[in-house]
C-alpha cells in the first residue's frame, strides 16, 4: 500500500485528530498590523533605496579600483 491510500484510508475512517491543525492556525490579528520584519512600510523603503545606493557605490568603486573604468 502507498502512503496516500494509508491517508485515505485514515480520512474516511475518522482515524485523524484535526485538533492539532487548529491550534497551529495562525489568528487573523496577528497578521495584519502592516509589519515585514518588525519594519513599517516607510522604514522598509528607506532600507532599499539605502541598500541599492550602498551596492551601487560600492560596485562603481570596484570598477575604479580594478581600472574596468577610469575618469579622464
Amino acid at each position: 500500500m502507498t502512503d496516500d491510500s494509508d491517508l485515505r484510508r485514515s480520512v474516511i475512517d475518522g482515524n485523524i485528530d484535526f485538533e492539532d491543525f487548529e491550534n497551529t492556525a495562525v489568528k487573523s490579528n496577528e497578521v495584519t498590523d502592516g509589519k515585514i520584519f518588525g519594519l513599517t512600510a516607510v522604514q522598509r523603503m528607506i532600507m532599499s533605496i539605502v541598500l541599492f545606493l550602498t551596492v551601487s557605490v560600492l560596485g562603481i568603486a570596484l570598477l575604479f579600483v580594478t581600472g574596468t573604468i577610469a575618469i579622464r
